[in-house]
Order: C-alpha cells, then structure tokens, then sequence
C-alpha cells in the first residue's frame, strides 16, 4: 500500500518505525495510528520464522510461479537440491586450495578466528584504487599508539594474532564524546582468510587443489611465504540470512537471481557472455533466470571464482563444475550417519557421499533436463554460443546455476527462532510493544503478564524497543535506544502473528519489501535511504563506500541512487525489477531542492554512500567481533559506540584532520557533500553528514564509563552488573537459539578443517606458500554437540571470552546443561 510519504510500504509496522517519526508523530491522528499499529505486536504467542518463498513471474507479470512450476527444479527437487547444496557449502574440495564456503562461517555461521584476520583496508578509496596495503594504525592525537602497530603496542602485519588489548580498533580519550581526541584509529578490518593470490592454470580430478602460479607474499605472507589473503570485511553469519531481501554488507547480492552472477539483471544488461545453456523444443539456446526473492543464490555465486575467497585468480565457475562433477562430495570429510540432510547417502566409510549420489547425480535428480542433458561441449563467446573440443559441457556451463539455487534450499533450513525470547512470547510471559512516540503514557516497552522474566532482560527489552526521548526521559524513567527502528520486525503488520526478525532489511513470506525510507536528519532535512541499510557513522565514509559503490558494469548497487540518476533523466538507471515496479505504481518519493520545503513525501539528500545493511541480531552473542568492520570485540564495546552516537567526527575547519583529505570545512567525516551525492573527494566546503537522523546519543546509564560510574549509576545505586547497558545486554543474549549454540539440527554439519594463519616452514614450499595452521572440527549429526565437549559456544558475546575460540583449535569450555 501507499504510506504517508509516498513510498510503498508493507504493513502499518513499516509506517510507524520511519514515515511516522520522520514526520514527528505530533497530531493525535498519528499517535492514534502507532497505537493500533503498536498494540498488534503484542500477539502472543506468535507463530514462528517463516522464510519468503523464491519465485518466477508468470507471464502475465503477476502470477507467482515456485521453482517447479517454473520449470527449474523437477518435481521433488527441492529435496535434492538442498542435500546438493549442503554438500557444496561443506566441501573443501570446492576452493582452489581447500577453502569451503563453511571456512568462513563455521562458528553461529559466522568466523571468531584471531589469527590472519587482519586486512589493510583495500576498501578505502582515500588510498587509491587500491586501497591501503598497510596495516596498522592511522592516527594517534595523544602519540599512545605508533603508526603502523596495533593498540596492544606490536607491530601490525599480516598473519598477525589478536589479543585483547588490540581492540576496539577506534579508541576515543573519552568513549562517551564521539569527539575527543584520538588514542588510535585505523582503516584496518578484521576480515577472514581465504585463498591464496596465485593465478588459475588449471583444476584437477578427484578433488585435488587446482594447479595454480606460485604464491604472492608482497601483500599477505609470513616471513617470506605467501599466506592466505584476508577479506576487508568481517563475515556475517548464513543462519537466517534467507530473510535478507538483499545479501552482503554493500546489498550487492541482488534480489533476484539469474543464474550467472551476484547482480542480477545488471550482469545480463552489461555481459552479453553470462548466460546459461538451456535445451528448449531439443534446441540449445542461451538464456537466463529471473528467480526472485533469492539474494541467497545470488550471493552464493560470488566466493567460489573470487580471488580473494576461494579461488585462484582467473578461475570460473564452468571450471569449478568441470572440478567437481567428477569428483565424490566431500571425499575427504567424515559426515555423520544421523546428519539432518545427508546422513542416508554417506559413504560406506563414513566419509563423503555414497557413490549414487556424486555431484551430476544429485543435479540430475534435482533439476529439469533442459538445464543439463545437451550433449557435446561448447564455449560462450561474444554473447553466441560455439561448439569447442576443448570447452565445457552444459551441466558444467550451468554449474554456476545449480550451484546458487542449491546453496540457497540448504541456508533456507537454517532458521533460528527458539531462542529464549521466542519462548517467553510464546509462553505468554513476554509481550514487547514497540513505540516510536514513548512520551505518550502506556505507549512501548516490554512487560511480563505472568510477572516472572529476569528483570534486567525486561529492562532491556524495553530500552531497544523504545525510540530515545530528547530532552526529556518517560514517566518510567527508562530511555530508550532507538534498536528497533532499525532492528524492527518487518512484517506483520494489524494481526501479525510472527515473531520478529529484528532486521529492517529482512521480509517474511508473503510480505512485500518498501524499497525506501526517509528519515528526518540532523539538519530537519528529509533524507533518502534504502530500507535494510543505513549509515550509523561507524567509519569515515570513503574508508568503505558500502551500498555507496558500484556494480562491475559501473551502475550504483543502491536504489536511492539509482532513482536519483532516474530523475536526473539518466537512460537506463533503473535496473532492479523492484525499483521499476515501485516507479510504475507512483510508489516512490519525490525530490526537492536544497533551499525547498521537505513535506513527508519528499527527500532532499540521499543516505547511501557509507550506507550498510542492518543484520538480524538473532544469535549475536555468538558472533563477535562485531560491526562489517569487526573493530570490536563485544557487546558491552558496541552498546558503548551507540551510546555516544557512534564515531562520525565533526569537520571544524579548513585542513582538519578528520576532513581525510576532502576540501571540507564543515560537516562530518561520514559526509559526502550537502546532497550526499558527490564522488570523491568532494568538491566545496560542505561535507555534511550522511548519518540516519536516528543515531544520536543515547544517555543510557553506563556503570563502567571511562572506568568508572556515571552519575547516573551512582544516583540510581547501579553496578556494572546492572545498569541501562548491562540490560541491553542482557536482552540480546536472550536471542541466542541453543540450537545453534551445539550445532543441532537444522545446524549439524560435516567435518571441517579449519585454517588458522601460517608457519614459517623450513626449507620452504617449493609454491611460495606458508604451511597452514590448522585444525579439524569433528562432523556433528543432528542430535548436536554434547554440552560437555566443549565445541557448544558460549553465549558471551566476547571475541575472547574463555571457550569462544574452540572451534578453531582453542580452549574448549564445557556448556551447562
């Protein structure tokens, strides 16, 4: 439907977390409407996740097909395909040298490793096209940290071990004043190790790593030897990412998929050579998919030939599918007899799949014909398809294809609602009541009819459920943190009875997804963003643009952007199906000039370079470090950064040194001139700010501020055990599934073996390589890990607390029952 601001809107609860406060919430009309909307969400109890369904547009453009009735996958081919693809996620024979997509997310689905981790900031465009190659820190007002080393005082470097002094990686001299003067800062990420830089030659049979170059040091090594390459972004967790309309940090991995690539139609618009074969009337032609909701499958399609990830530089995906359709999945990795997916095909020995059940077996059980029974083999060359000896076939042509849809049916089981919130809902103990007007009386906040929930997770419940009141506190004297507008649920609307995903970004099925939302910013200006992603001013802008960059064919991966270019009258600016619907249905916001009105339904600015997406938090206590940097360590560090209104500096002056080299006098350092429009660096003398209007400073009592209590603590009589962020805390903990914890089923996997940084090996590796660390994560069925094994992760929310680093060769802490 239409909301007040023009933009196309799901549900009431969409209205209420964005248009109504951007538009002030003031009349009682609109109060009367946050009210209804409100009291919906206190439907208990509330039924569980429900992940939105892919689907093809019939050809009358309105009828929705599922992948069989499309004619994708047979009929019963979800099942295959979901053994396929949890296969392939596991499979360390996929990677160029034995990186798996599960390298990375091995842990809550996400990475806690410490050692080689560290990235110099390749995404920082102040640096060159390149990025920075150096590591270490950037900055120090107070001379506390030198150049080039890290806050514990070592040198930084690749291969390098975390410790706990080295983070948060930005540390203030006052951690409540965004604005004080620096101990430290850097353009570094902590990221997660991948491939080697080698170039591709060729791959081989049975599972064995390709045939690659010898192995580049000047970047990543240790000592002389190349080590593995470091992403420079942290990686986020795969459970539940199947809500995401988008997927990545920078929403690159498109809604719908089209078989070839990351960008949907923008790679079948820009690459005339990314199509697939398909049989039509016994005929072979090149086509393309157009399968939506299924950002999954496109994401899916980015690590195995990227040359940071997983691959040798030049390797494609007709290559990984001529690897592996010979070769038996998982070959070399014990798999459990009682796996929730693949327990009825392992192999005679416990390890792999049976032999009915290879690569081209299952993709011939799980999709139609006419994606893989030409005979021959060919090339695609210039946008014609070429018979060629030496080329591929087409279920090695379309490997790319089944490898996405399948990755997506498995990551679609990995659904985690039954953590402790959900039962206290579910039981009637828990009803959460968002507000976006808290000053109204009886309006937000978290109660417990049965009167019998911890009280500090209540407390916490209503301080992220509430929008933060300025000046003034709520009768209850309880602020809020402002977590929900964009932690929210999505979904639902009058009636729902779903629990929330705690993901602006995020849909359920049958939802549909607002594109849009304008925010009031700081300067009363009504600013443009993409739903799901925002700028909360955690880095500089132009150290990593984010939904701000560009596709490989040049177009912008946000909306916003590619609506304003839209109304600049740029031909070809729309190219996401969604977008061009929301324009066809008048269901998009109007631009206005700098010195107009900005009435609700209209923006001046847009909010998208420095703009990333907003994650679901369920599970978070067991994926630090936190933020796509992955700067800090736990979440009492990340309740502390939002407390003070996050880290975008203030530009006072000509030459300032948080102006990073732009010609800005004013504004902040997460700016991009006063439209948020401009390239870098930005021309004239006004940066502005590109931050949401919802990040402000909090005032939260903070019991160990600086090292000690606030006023506030001691007026209340508060500890560091319990104070306002203590509370959040402790209600974010509530979100963890013990499922997940012990890895049981939906979430039991294959033996893993697990990279850990390098050695120095002597004498060397005739491939220039360092030899990895490593260690093997036992394959687990079903049933889970025994709490007392020590592989269950501990719901603590600290990088380093004891137990957390297990997984990957550490101190195993038993779990309590």
């Amino acid at each position: 439907m239409l909301g007040k601001t023009g933009i196309l809107v799901s549900t009431v609860l969409s209205i209420s977390v964005s248009t109504l406060l951007a538009a002030g919430c003031t009349d009682s009309g609109d109060r009367e409407t946050v009210e209804r909307a409100t009291a919906s969400l206190s439907t208990a109890p509330l039924d569980p996740l429900a992940p939105p369904e892919p689907f093809v547009l019939a050809s009358d453009g309105v009828t929705k097909l599922n992948l069989e009735e499309a004619g994708i996958l047979r009929r019963g081919g979800k099942h295959w395909a979901r053994v396929l693809g949890k296969a392939l996620f596991w499979d360390q024979q996929t990677g160029s040298d034995g990186n798996a997509c599960a390298s990375c997310h091995f842990h809550g689905g996400a990475d806690i490793r410490l050692t080689n981790q560290l990235n110099p900031g390749f995404n920082d465009i102040t640096r060159g096209p390149n990025g920075d190659a150096t590591f270490g820190s950037t900055r120090s007002d107070t001379g506390t940290v030198l150049p080039g080393h890290v806050p514990s005082g070592a040198v930084a470097g690749p291969n390098y071990t975390l410790v706990p002094a080295d983070l948060p990686m930005h540390r203030l001299s006052d951690e409540t004043d965004r604005d004080s003067p620096l101990i430290t800062t850097t353009n570094d990420r902590v990221g997660s190790q991948g491939a080697f830089n080698a170039v591709f030659d060729r791959v081989r049979r049975d599972g064995e790593e390709d045939v690659c170059g010898p192995a580049d040091a000047s970047i990543f090594h240790a000592g002389p030897l190349a080590a593995r390459q470091v992403e420079p972004r942290h990686s986020p967790s795969f459970h539940n990412a199947v809500f995401n309309f988008r997927n990545f940090w920078d929403n690159r991995a498109n809604n719908l998929f089209n078989g070839v690539g990351t960008f949907g139609m923008r790679d079948i618009l820009g690459d005339p050579d990314k199509r697939l074969i398909v049989l039509e009337h016994g005929l072979p032609t090149l086509g393309y998919l157009k399968v939506e909701n299924a950002s999954l499958a496109s994401q899916a399609l980015s690590p195995p030939p990227n040359a940071l990830e997983m691959s040798c530089n030049g390797r494609t995906f007709a290559d990984v599918g001529h690897k592996l359709l010979s070769t038996t999945p998982l070959a070399e990795q014990h798999v459990s007899r009682s796996d929730s997916v693949l327990g009825p095909y392992v192999g005679p020995h416990g390890r792999g799949l049976s032999s009915g059940y290879d690569y081209a077996a299952l993709v011939q059980k799980a999709f139609e014909p006419k994606y893989w029974a030409l005979p021959g083999r060919y090339r695609i060359v210039d946008g014609q398809l070429v018979r060629d000896r030496s080329g591929y076939t087409q279920m090695e042509i379309n490997f790319s294809m089944f490898w996405g849809l399948a990755i997506q049916e498995y990551e679609a089981t990995t659904v985690s609602d039954r953590s402790e919130f959900d039962a206290l809902q579910a039981a009637g103990r828990l009803v959460m009541t968002p507000s976006f007007v808290p000053v109204v009386p009886g309006i937000g906040g978290c109660t417990s009819p049965t009167r019998d929930v911890d009280p500090l997770l209540l407390r916490g419940c209503t301080i992220f459920s509430r929008v933060n009141p300025v000046p003034a506190p709520p009768p209850d004297g309880i602020r809020g943190g402002n977590c929900f507008i964009c932690h929210n649920a999505q979904g639902g609307g009058v009636g729902r009875t779903r629990q929330p995903l705690l993901a602006e970004g995020a849909i359920q099925n049958g939802e549909l997804f607002s594109l849009f939302l304008t925010v009031t910013d700081i300067n009363g200006f009504n600013d443009l963003r993409d739903q799901g992603s925002a700028n909360i001013g955690l880095r500089p802008v132009f150290s990593d643009l984010m939904s701000g960059r560009v596709d490989p064919y040049g177009n912008p991966l946000s909306f916003g952007r590619q609506y304003w270019n839209y109304l600049d009258g740029e031909a070809g600016a729309v190219l996401d199906p969604p977008l061009q619907r929301a324009i066809d249905a008048l269901a998009v916001p109007t631009r206005v000039g700098v010195a107009d009105p900005t009435p609700a339904n209209t923006f001046r600015k847009l909010e998208t370079d420095g703009s990333t997406k907003a994650p679901i938090l369920r599970n978070v206590a067991l994926t630090p470090p936190y933020f796509s940097w992955g700067g800090y360590p736990n979440l009492r560090q990340v309740l502390k950064v939002y407390n003070r209104g996050l880290n975008h500096r203030d530009i006072t002056g000509a030459g300032s040194r948080d102006a990073h080299g732009s010609a800005c006098a004013t504004g902040d350092d997460s700016g991009s001139g006063p439209d948020g429009n401009q390239s870098w660096p930005v021309q004239g003398n006004d940066c502005n700010t590109n931050v949401t209007g919802v990040i402000v400073p909090l005032g939260l009592s903070d019991c160990d501020a600086n090292g000690r209590p606030d006023a506030a603590c001691t007026a209340h009589g508060q500890t560091v055990q319990n104070d306002d962020l203590a509370a959040l805390e402790r209600f974010l903990k509530s979100l963890t599934d013990r499922r997940v914890q012990c890895d049981q089923a939906p979430f039991d996997h294959p033996q893993l073996t697990i990279f850990d940084g390098e050695q120095v090996v002597s004498p060397p590796n005739p491939d220039g390589k360092a030899q990895d660390v490593t260690f093997t994560l036992p394959a687990v069925g079903a049933e889970g890990y025994p709490p007392s094994s020590g592989f269950c992760i501990p719901n603590a929310g600290d990088l380093f607390a004891p137990g957390m680093q297990a997984r990957s060769g550490g101190e195993r802490v038993p779990l309590g029952e």
